[in-house]
């Protein structure tokens, strides 16, 4: 019988975390990243320690976005919440915070409060057997340990060499020792190679003016270069 799991992920570490898989090969000014191979990526791992096939429930996304009234163009950012959605089957949690330059963002905070909740909720709710959390905050103990506390394992994700303050990820022993995690950590960037995004190069008919062009974009909306030129030009 598959162990039934479900992802959660921290979006303001992966972040952050994206300099570790770019560092892994050499590639400091980076590449697209694939987010549906992620966490099937993962979840292979923690199959091929278990011996045991693994049935990914649900993989959950938390996030922020700065609120309209902060005055952002957070259209890319949207986009890219939607792609997660649409096209590589998360589930999104996204908050919006007061960006103004004078207060503090709370972005991390949120981030942390909500993916703990959500942890202990399905763990209450037994929709997982085993918890993947992408995200290496010590503030993730408390609903780390109440998960467990319900009969439920924790896998977690970290990174090599990223300074992102205060990390639960250490030596195995004392992992075991703080009733954190049931598995040593599995860290993302040793699936640097797995985690780059090629895109195939196809004909695709553009959206506005019907012209065939090839291109590498696999999203829903094509436009071809010059209509992409004037809507640039137009904004």
């Amino acid at each position: 019988m598959a162990v039934k799991t479900m992802v959660f992920i921290d979006g303001t570490w992966l972040y952050k975390s994206r300099s570790a898989i770019f560092e892994k090969l050499n590639e400091p000014n980076g590449f697209e990243i694939d987010y549906k191979k992620l966490p099937l990526a993962i979840c292979e791992d923690v199959a091929n320690y278990l011996d045991q096939d693994v049935d990914r429930v649900r993989t959950m996304y938390f996030g922020t976005i700065p609120s309209p009234r902060s005055g952002f163009n957070t259209g890319k950012q949207s986009a890219f919440y939607n792609f997660l959605e649409t096209s590589c089957g998360y589930d999104t949690y996204i908050h919006e915070v007061d960006v103004n330059g004078q207060e503090p963002r709370n972005d991390e905070q949120w981030v942390i409060s909500a993916l703990s909740a959500a942890l202990i909720y399905y763990a209450a709710m037994d929709a997982y057997d085993i918890a993947i959390v992408m995200g290496e905050d010590e503030n993730y103990e408390p609903g780390m340990r109440s998960a467990r506390l319900l009969g439920k394992r924790i896998q977690i994700v970290g990174a090599h060499n990223v300074a992102n303050g205060k990390s639960i990820v250490q030596p195995n022993a004392v992992y075991m020792q703080r009733k954190v995690s049931d598995f040593p950590p599995i860290f993302i960037d040793d699936h640097a190679e797995e985690m780059r995004l090629v895109r195939a190069t196809q004909k695709r008919v553009c959206r506005e003016c019907g012209a065939e062009e090839e291109t590498t974009w696999a999203g829903p909306d094509f436009f071809c270069s010059n209509c992409r030129t004037r809507r640039h030009q137009g904004e």
